[in-house]
């Protein structure tokens, strides 16, 4: 032993202590043992701890390119990676893992004072623990207030403890840290199938490996391994099979947006073929024609878009726009269940059913905190912007610091030609002003892209593809793109969601259906406010949408049609809506100075609203279900059953027979139905047999339950030392009535009736006391 450092000699120790049980096996180094080396970044399995690390590192930095924050966050995350490792040879774990949580909490602090004072004063214990929930069951981090610095608060401190255990040799530690923050990113919507993967690939790998690494593994471990990688597996497969739009926050409202089609939540996505429904929606009674706006969006993540920032209770009537506007008076009367409330812009107050639960949002959007169920009606009071194309022409261009920095928000990622085009547009219309260059941006979509509901999703920025790479979209690529190059010129633009005017069916009247669902552009004017314009060409969008009505009615699909709107025996007409104004002539200019600000090309006739099967749910406005090759997702279209109800896919199908497979074959591998059936057998009455049997198998009941609550009987160990040595460490007295009950039937071979009788009872009341309901079902026993 003299040839042996202090370390070797402490190792040695340590490991003779762990295989005698007093210390727990916690690895390659001992928990209040600081490294002596950096050994374990030398060993295979630390390439499973990197790909598991990449992938979420990978989500941060794909969130920081949305919202900014790169730079920093890349540096915060090397500088905590490089401290960490290099303080695997200097600290102890468990001065690590205080280290972290310290990091973790001084960066938290850090964050809370990088939130405007506005939003902080809206926290407290209760809004940061609907918050937690809410990012656990789907909501993306993204909306969360100063995402940036939330971002640049959280990622350093798990790369911290990462890279420390990782260092120390503990790569399966490192792995479930790792693990476990992809985790919460899968839990968000963040990470996508591919993150998934690649973290279910470096769990493998560090897993596997490290298993591999000692003597006799394979033998000993197998069972374990095949687990883990069978549970990898049902991880991934949900992750990459199951629809990723279903995902629903708990804790935040189901709030008014698009769901599948348009993404779920606060979120929208872009996505490829779509399909209208003709289902009504809402019957509307207005003194004005427009767009009854339903949502706004504030980040553009490249592919789509999330609105950030919380909502609150409505405590009175909003201002509306800054401007001069015309108070108008709303009846709408809900024919599927829904919170929206799809009203011209600015909504500012609600009347009848709902009124007491109106919420708000950062952009000034209302719903109501309970839905209206079809049927019920209620009364919106908006403030529309009359506002003269002049006006807005010499409109100021000094914004508000917090608009500006909000809504001309673009990708780090987003190319550099999405500007130069936008740039090579407004020149060449000779648009000084930021009403000119909308007005020209506008034209230009309208005019050099045709409208099409068949277009397949492009790789990479949205705007970027469709400017550069399609000639024809639907209203959400259009709206995108024009709101992609607004901002890339400096000039704040929401993207906006709700629903085009619908159909006339008498003086003041609409009746709006799924496919009036539509997508258009915000533009902030200051001493204005929010004006309306819709690069959406309409005129193809109209065909379209008349067709699909026209088809419904023929097959004589239910839920298309109100009584005002019946068809007569009289050939149909096109369905008048906003859109029948000709955007190239001059009258656009007036048209928007009509109600809501609003261009005459607004409304998206077709109701496309990025392709949906519209069908109202609680909470939203609209549920899209995504077409695929043609046929609808979802709804009592082609693939639905006999009764209306949606068929499984076969993806669906497919993987819960392979997760009933993986389970009943895992459930035997690890004797876990022997397991419940001792379980049940402990608990519930049973006998009959021999005595002597009976006590035997009561004892081995018991030793099974002090086992899982204290330890197991040591080889040599006799029963009354074992029961003996339990009773000194507060097992109950019982246990030794049992045990010597066992003495007679092991030893005489003789016991009676009523002692097996009760040493059964004794055994079966001790594990009801750990179950208390079964205990109560059984009391009077």
């Amino acid at each position: 032993m003299s040839g042996r450092s202090s370390g070797d000699r402490r190792r040695v120790a340590a490991a003779g202590r762990r295989a005698s049980g007093e210390l727990p096996d916690l690895g390659r180094e001992g928990a209040d043992e600081p490294a002596d080396d950096w050994s374990g970044f030398a060993d295979p399995a630390v390439l499973g701890v990197a790909l598991v690390t990449t992938a979420y590192l990978g989500v941060f930095l794909a969130a920081t390119d949305v919202v900014g924050g790169t730079v920093r966050t890349a540096a915060a995350v090397s500088v905590a990676g490089v401290a960490g490792a290099a303080l695997a040879r200097v600290v102890t774990e468990r001065t690590a893992v205080r280290l972290t949580g310290a990091l973790f909490a001084a960066a938290l602090a850090g964050y809370y004072f990088a939130v405007p004072a506005s939003r902080r004063a809206l926290f407290s214990v209760e809004t940061v623990a609907v918050d937690v929930v809410s990012l656990l069951t789907g909501l993306s981090i993204l909306r969360l207030a100063s995402a940036d610095a939330w971002i640049l608060a959280v990622a350093p401190a798990p790369t911290f403890l990462v890279a420390y255990l990782a260092g120390r040799g503990r790569h399966v530690g490192a792995t479930a840290v790792a693990g476990g923050t992809l985790g919460f990113l899968v839990a968000t919507g963040d990470a996508g199938g591919s993150a998934a993967l690649v973290g279910v690939i470096g769990a493998a790998v560090a897993a596997g490996l490290s298993t591999l690494s000692t003597p006799d593994a394979l033998r000993t471990h197998g069972d374990r391994l095949a687990a883990v990688l069978a549970a990898m597996i049902l991880v991934s497969a949900t992750v990459t099979v199951l629809p990723a739009g279903a995902a629903q926050p708990w804790g935040a409202d189901r709030g008014t947006t698009l769901e599948s089609s348009l993404g779920g939540g606060d979120e929208v996505a872009v996505v490829g073929p779509a399909r209208l429904s003709p289902q009504v929606r809402y019957e509307i009674e207005s003194p004005v024609a427009s767009n009854w706006h339903a949502a706004a969006y504030d980040t553009y993540t490249g592919d789509g878009w999330v609105r950030s920032g919380e909502r609150s209770t409505l405590d009175g009537p909003l201002d509306g726009p800054p401007g001069e506007a015309t108070t108008v008076n709303v009846t709408l009367t809900a024919r599927t269940e829904s919170t929206a409330l799809p009203a011209p812009w600015q909504a500012v107050a609600v009347r009848g059913a709902g009124a007491p639960t109106v919420q708000v949002d950062d952009r000034g959007t209302l719903r109501l905190g309970a839905a209206l169920r079809p049927g019920e009606a209620t009364t919106v009071e908006s403030r529309v912007l009359d506002a003269e194309p002049a006006e807005l022409r010499n409109a100021s261009t000094e914004y508000d610091p917090a608009i500006e920095d909000r809504y001309t928000q673009l990708p780090e990622s987003t190319p550099d030609r999405v500007g130069e085009r936008t740039e090579a547009i407004v020149e060449a219309a000779d648009a000084e002003n930021p009403y000119d260059r909308a007005v020209a941006i506008e034209r230009y979509l309208i005019e050099e892209y045709d409208y099409s509901l068949a277009v397949e999703k492009p790789e990479g920025d949205v705007a970027d593809a469709f400017l550069f790479e399609m000639d024809a979209g639907y209203c959400t690529y259009f709206a995108t793109t024009m709101v992609a190059m607004l901002r890339s010129q400096g000039i704040p633009a929401q993207f906006a969601t709700g629903y085009s005017e619908g159909e006339r069916v008498g003086e003041d009247r609409y009746v709006v259906r799924g496919q009036d669902a539509h997508a258009w552009v915000k533009v902030y004017f200051p001493e204005h406010g929010w004006v309306e314009f819709d690069p959406t060409p309409p005129s193809e969008r109209d065909e379209a949408r008349s067709e699909r009505l026209a088809e419904a009615r023929q097959t004589g699909q239910a839920g298309v049609d109100t009584e005002a709107s019946e068809p007569t025996d009289e050939p149909d007409e096109p369905t008048r809506t906003d859109s029948d104004a000709d955007p190239e002539t001059d009258a656009a200019d007036d048209a928007r100075s009509d109600a809501n600000g609003s261009n005459g090309t607004a409304g998206d006739g077709a109701g496309d609203a990025a392709g949906i099967d519209t069908a109202v749910t609680e909470g939203g406005f609209s549920q899209e279900r995504l077409v695929r090759n043609g046929t609808p997702a979802g709804g009592a279209d082609p693939g639905a059953g006999d009764d209306g109800l949606p068929l499984p896919s076969r993806e669906a199908v497919a993987y819960w027979l392979f997760v009933a497979t993986v389970g009943v074959a895992g459930a035997r591998r690890l004797g876990l139905a022997g397991r419940a059936r001792r379980a049940v057998r402990i608990r519930i009455p049973w006998g009959g047999g021999e005595p002597v049997d009976d006590v035997r198998r009561a004892f081995a009941d018991l030793e099974h339950l002090l086992a899982r609550r204290y330890r197991e009987r040591r080889p040599g160990e006799t029963p009354r030392a074992y029961l003996d040595a339990l009773a000194l460490r507060g097992a109950d007295e019982r246990i030794r009535t049992v045990g010597e009950a066992y003495e007679r039937a092991a030893y005489a071979g003789t016991v009676s009736r009523a002692e097996a009788d009760e040493a059964q009872r004794t055994v079966r009341r001790l594990a009801l006391e750990r179950t208390p309901l079964l205990g109560r079902l059984f009391d009077g026993e």
